[in-house]
């Protein structure tokens, strides 16, 4: 089972919650995580995709959409001279989980879920190409999120299976309180909020394996 892990913007928690994820999943047996593009990370430097695949106790798997200067992945190719196509890099995610064989599969998408790639596509166009997957949007538990939330489940082709808030950023005085406020608003259910410092996600780990779980009988 593939799980896209999206997001509502950049520096939103993505990674945090992935690695919270993985961590729970692996009590429960095997799990991949991957990170097929990333920007701001050097030669040598596994960033993380490291941290992800740590959580998820593999080696890393370092992809060639790799970019030193923390940018726009788009902007990152292009001064690599080179560009990001949907296909190689569906299919370097399908080659991983192959060779891992994991019932479980995360795959971190990079900045928000409608940063560029290219001219004309976005990570959008990514998550569809790895389909069928879940889609899980991940969001701050942080001012602004009710905004952030109902823009990207409006500009969504479909909608998310699940939306998780993260609590990496600093807290404000709408933290605690966004999950509540985006059910009473009836923007969306939130599935689990993932503060810092938590061991665990409890809810979206248990929500994952029941899918998984279902999945498999079918």
């Amino acid at each position: 089972m593939r799980v896209i892990i999206l997001g509502t913007g950049t520096d939103v928690g993505k990674t945090y919650v992935t690695a919270c994820l993985a961590r729970g999943l692996r009590q429960h047996g095997k799990v991949t995580a991957l990170k097929p593009i990333e920007s701001g990370v050097g030669a040598g430097v596994a960033g993380d995709a490291g941290v992800i695949a740590n959580a998820a106790g593999h080696a890393p798997l370092l992809s060639p959409w790799r970019f030193p200067r923390p940018v726009s992945p788009h902007l990152g190719a292009r001064e690599g001279g080179s560009a990001i196509a949907i296909a190689p890099v569906s299919a370097w995610v399908r080659e991983q989980e192959h060779i891992l064989r994991s019932p479980i599969s995360l795959v971190e998408l990079a900045g928000g879920a409608f940063s560029p790639l290219g001219p004309g596509i976005t990570n959008v166009d990514l998550a569809v190409a790895l389909e069928p997957a879940l889609w899980l949007l991940v969001a701050p538990d942080a001012l602004g999120v009710l905004h952030d939330v109902t823009a990207t489940l409006r500009a969504l082709p479909r909608a998310p299976d699940a939306v998780v808030l993260s609590g990496s950023r600093t807290a404000d005085e709408s933290t605690g309180s966004n999950a509540r406020e985006l059910a009473s608003l009836a923007i969306t259910q939130v599935l689990d909020v993932v503060a810092t410092g938590a061991n665990g996600c409890t809810a979206a780990v248990q929500w994952l394996l029941d899918q998984s779980t279902q999945k498999s009988r079918h």
